[in-house]
C-alpha cells in the first residue's frame, strides 16, 4: 500500500535496533528520508547500512543519547539542516530492563525518568515547530512492550510508559488539527532486543532455556509465535500518513489480543 510518504522526513528515536528500527524501515520502504538515533555507533552503522539496502529513502544516522537534552536538540537541528524540516516523529521504545519495585533505588528512578519519559518530552518539544510547519505533521509514541506474562515487575518501564500515554492524550488535543499524536502499545515481537532480554533471564536461571522463556512469554497469547516487527512498523507509518488523517489521540495495542 502506497502511503504517500515518499519525500517526507521521519525522525525516529531508538531506531538502530528492535521495534524502533522496524518503524524506520517501514518509512524507508515508503520512500521517506529517515533520521536514525542510537548511542551505539556499531548498532547505528549496521542499521544505516541495512536501511540503505532494503529501503528507498535517504538515511541520516547520528550518535545520540536521548537521556541528554542537548544531544536531542542537536539531533533535531542536524536533521532539519540536512532535510529542511521534519514531517513525522516516532519515539521508539528503549531496551527492556526488569525492575522489581523494592529493588529500584532513587538513582534508577531518575535514570528511568530521563530515558523513558523526558526523552519523549524533549523530542516532541524540539520537533513540534517543524511538525506544525509541515503539511500533516505527526507524532507516534511507541511504548515499551508489556511482558507481564514473564512474572517480573517492570516498575520503572510501566510507570513511565503510562506517563507517555498521558502526554499522548493531552498533546493530541493541544496540537490538533495541525499535528496528530497517537501511540502504539506493543506486545511481544520477534526482535533481537527481546531475545537478548530472554537470554539474560535464562542465564539468571529463571528459565531452563530460550524455548521455555518464549513459551512463558506467549502463554497468554492466542498466537504461538511473537509478532513481526515490520508489521508494527507499517502500522506506525500508516498512522503517520494522510490515510489516517482522522486518527488522533489513539492508543493502539499490537499484542495479538493478549492483554496483561
Amino acid at each position: 500500500m502506497d502511503l504517500d510518504l515518499d519525500g517526507d522526513v521521519a525522525l525516529v528515536t531508538g531506531s538502530a535496533t528492535g521495534l524502533g528500527h522496524a518503524c524506520a524501515e517501514a518509512f524507508s520502504r515508503q520512500g521517506a528520508s529517515v533520521a536514525l538515533a542510537s548511542p551505539n555507533l556499531g548498532d547505528l552503522a549496521y542499521a544505516s547500512d541495512r536501511l540503505h539496502a532494503v529501503g528507498d529513502g535517504d538515511i541520516l544516522g547520528l550518535e545520540v543519547d536521548v537521556r541528554d537534552r542537548g544531544q536531542v536538540e542537536a539531533f533535531v537541528d542536524e536533521t532539519v539542516e540536512q532535510y529542511g524540516g521534519i514531517d513525522h516523529l516516532v519515539t521508539g521504545p528503549r531496551p527492556l530492563e526488569s525492575e522489581r519495585f523494592l529493588e529500584v533505588d532513587d538513582e534508577d528512578w531518575f535514570r528511568g525518568f530521563d530515558r523513558l519519559f523526558m526523552s519523549v518530552v524533549w523530542t516532541i518539544r524540539e520537533c513540534y515547530p517543524h511538525l506544525e510547519a509541515a503539511d500533516g505533521g505527526t507524532v507516534v509514541n511507541v511504548t515499551n512492550p508489556v511482558v507481564g506474562a514473564l512474572g517480573g515487575e517492570f516498575s520503572v518501564t510501566n510507570s513511565f510508559g503510562r506517563a507517555v500515554q498521558g502526554v499522548t492524550e493531552t498533546q493530541s488535543r493541544a496540537f490538533a488539527p495541525d499535528v496528530r499524536v497517537n501511540s502504539v502499545l506493543p506486545g511481544p515481537h520477534d526482535t533481537d532486543d527481546l531475545e537478548l532480554f530472554l537470554t539474560e533471564l535464562v542465564d539468571d536461571g529463571v528459565y531452563a532455556d530460550l524455548d521455555a522463556a518464549w513459551s512463558a512469554l506467549l502463554r497468554d497469547s492466542p498466537y504461538e509465535s511473537p509478532g513481526d516487527p515490520l508489521d508494527l512498523g507499517k502500522l506506525v507509518a500508516f498512522l503517520s500518513s494522510e490515510h489516517a488523517s482522522f486518527v488522533n489521540g489513539a492508543a493502539i495495542p499490537v499484542d495479538g489480543g493478549a492483554r496483561v
